[in-house]
């Protein structure tokens, strides 16, 4: 049955890309490929990269990905509460002895759509899928969950696209919206520079 149901919706995605193309063979700007490196800035001082592709045009999408390579650690043993106690394990209650080594797991893929306000200017709306953690590391090497941890989290971005002779200039704002209802929102700006195919 969920085979029969994909199966659906892969011919209407396919049919509505098919419309779309077809509207955009038609307009008078036509959809060119472009290709954006990004990174993500944040209060966090090491930035997360990436890659944005883009097929610009008076209507078009984008699709996004970025992580951070800063120290990735995503496994731990023990979780924190925001006073800084330890919530699971054997020493759950007290308060533990770090070595001041920590890591931020970051990843997001996003996607959306692309509108032409003025040439050569696009407004960009999408959202998607994110991940993020800090892990900090104890005396007997052993990591904790930071309570400031989102985890798997909803994305959501807004951002303008400038083209001019190529040359593509891209600036953002990100939104991490964590599942966990009291969690802190992340938020994040998102900048690249790239290029823009065809004529």
């Amino acid at each position: 049955m969920k085979t029969f149901r994909f199966k659906y919706v892969l011919v209407i995605l396919l049919c509505g890309v098919a419309v779309f193309a077809s509207a955009q063979m038609k307009s008078k700007y036509p959809i060119r490929p472009a290709f954006i490196l990004n990174a993500g800035i944040s209060d966090y001082r090491q930035p997360a990269f990436g890659f944005t592709f883009a097929g610009i045009g008076q209507y078009g999408f984008y699709v996004s990905g970025l992580i951070g390579l800063d120290n990735i650690h995503p496994r731990y043993d023990f979780k924190a509460a925001l006073d800084g106690s330890l919530t699971s394990g054997e020493y759950t209650g007290l308060i533990p002895f770090y070595t001041g080594r920590r890591a931020v797991n970051r990843f997001s893929a996003t996607a959306g759509m692309l509108f032409q306000m003025v040439i050569p200017l696009y407004l960009t709306v999408g959202g998607g899928y994110g991940y993020r953690t800090e892990t900090r590391e104890l005396i007997d090497n052993q990591w904790v969950l930071a309570a400031s941890s989102l985890g798997h989290s909803g994305v959501a971005e807004v951002g303008l696209i400038g083209c001019i002779e190529g040359l593509t200039l891209m600036a953002g704002y990100s939104l991490f919206i964590g599942s966990a209802q009291g969690m802190p929102l992340y938020h994040e700006a998102k900048v690249g520079i790239g290029y823009m195919f065809g004529k």
